[in-house]
């Protein structure tokens, strides 16, 4: 029994007394990877294509896009810092493709036309800074959380419209394909808010950190607008220089 608390005590002893680097210790950190984002509250509502009378919505999808930039991390106790980052952060949402009735006042079954869109993405891109506080529990592993700010540099909705028209036996007679990008940017807020929560793992100064960030306000300006927020998972790979 005594040797099994020893051999506790020791290894509890050898976690707390790991430093990963001197206090007051700098490094900068680069790193590329990906935002798995998607918006919260995002739903589009259509026609059923199989009954124009019953209307059906569909929420937004995860979208996975592209993120880089830098952490400068400060020791400030040997198992504890802080870090500031720099991101180019790409996010937003993806809709599955869909078809819908044209007329709500029409029995699908004979009506002449469909709609429907493919490939619609909502793309929104940030320069978020993070600001992270990190505990480490063990050699190269760190725990994570603080809060990051974004400021919006583009804004745009992109679709393929698919409009199809069809005879009384319902075969297709004609199929035109429309591809259409909106600029967004004025009805969203410059700035948004999120609380970034990770963990990372080092090891030679290779980094793995993966955070899911929480959006904490709407992305729109006007009160009336869905009350949509950013939520992603930034995964990167980075290395630490010093």
């Amino acid at each position: 029994m005594k040797k099994v608390l020893f051999v506790c005590l020791f290894a509890l002893f050898t976690v707390l007394s790991y430093a990963q680097r001197p206090q007051g210790h700098i490094s900068i950190i680069p790193k590329v990877g990906l935002d798995i984002a998607n918006l919260s509250g995002n739903e589009i509502y259509y026609l059923n294509s199989q009954n124009s009378s019953q209307q059906k919505s569909m929420k937004s999808k995860y979208n996975t896009r592209f993120a880089g930039g830098v952490d400068v991390e400060y020791q400030i106790l040997p198992m504890s810092s802080i870090s500031l980052g720099a991101f180019y952060s790409q996010q937003g949402c993806r809709f599955p493709d869909c078809q819908m009735a044209t007329d709500k006042n029409t029995n699908v079954a004979e009506s002449h036309q469909l709609e429907g869109f493919e490939k619609y993405r909502e793309k929104l891109d940030y320069i978020q800074v993070p600001l992270l506080f990190n505990q480490y529990v063990a050699e190269g592993l760190a725990v994570k959380v603080g809060v990051q700010m974004g400021f919006l540099t583009n804004a745009k909705v992109s679709y393929t419209l698919n409009q199809i028209t069809l005879d009384k036996e319902g075969t297709v007679v004609s199929e035109v394909k429309t591809t259409s990008e909106t600029d967004i940017k004025k009805t969203l807020r410059t700035m948004d808010f999120t609380i970034p929560i990770g963990a990372s793992y080092e090891y030679q100064n290779v980094i793995l950190d993966l955070r899911y960030n929480f959006g904490i306000k709407s992305i729109y300006k006007e009160k009336d607008m869905p009350n949509e927020k950013n939520n992603f998972l930034l995964f990167t790979v980075g290395y630490r220089l010093n």
